[in-house]
């Protein structure tokens, strides 16, 4: 005949499957947690070739020029529900600066295999390095989007580096993570 359970043995057996519920709670959060950063974060390179630049000296101080220039590229996808996707980038940007010091605005529109776009708004600041054979740049970025990324609103920090003369043209690359807002 088998004896009743005590109030410890009871008391016990609550614990232990206490202690495996939370055990298997916080496993699943653990797992969970990266998906849900990465669903919030999106991260990438994106490279660019400037082809075309209209520039006007101001003429108030030596170096003081301000353009326009058309630069297309490759956008790469390394965090994100695109993540290891390749989108086509055209790049619209004005910018007005002294020695290659000042201000940039602008538009890019990276597009996906699908037609999908994601529309971003370029505001950065430019800073020459390397005695001005470089040019360092950083800024934000608002981003909206058309097809699935329809209602998608994102706000981007990036940064970067262009080989070339803002008269002539430039390659270049910037880093960039945004965090998605919807």
């Amino acid at each position: 005949m088998e004896r009743p359970a005590t109030r410890t043995q009871v008391k016990e057996a609550k614990m232990k499957r206490w202690a495996l519920f939370f055990a298997m709670l916080l496993s699943v959060s653990v797992l969970l947690a990266p998906m849900t950063q990465a669903a919030d974060e999106v991260a990438g390179r994106v490279t660019f070739h400037t082809q075309k630049v209209e520039t006007i000296e101001v003429g108030d101080v030596p170096g003081h020029i301000m353009g326009v220039s058309h630069a297309p590229g490759l956008a790469f996808y390394t965090k994100g529900p695109d993540a290891g996707k390749i989108a086509t980038r055209i790049s619209t940007t004005c910018f007005d600066v002294v020695k290659g010091k000042g201000t940039m605005t602008g538009y890019t529109v990276n597009t996906f295999e699908d037609g999908s776009t994601l529309i971003y708004t370029i505001r950065g600041t430019t800073t020459p390095v390397e005695g001005g054979k470089k040019t360092a740049a950083e800024g934000t970025n608002d981003v909206t989007g058309t097809g699935r990324y329809e209602g998608t609103k994102m706000k981007c920090t990036w940064k970067g580096e262009r080989i070339g003369s803002f008269k002539t043209g430039s390659d270049g690359y910037a880093d960039f993570t945004c965090n998605v807002m919807k």
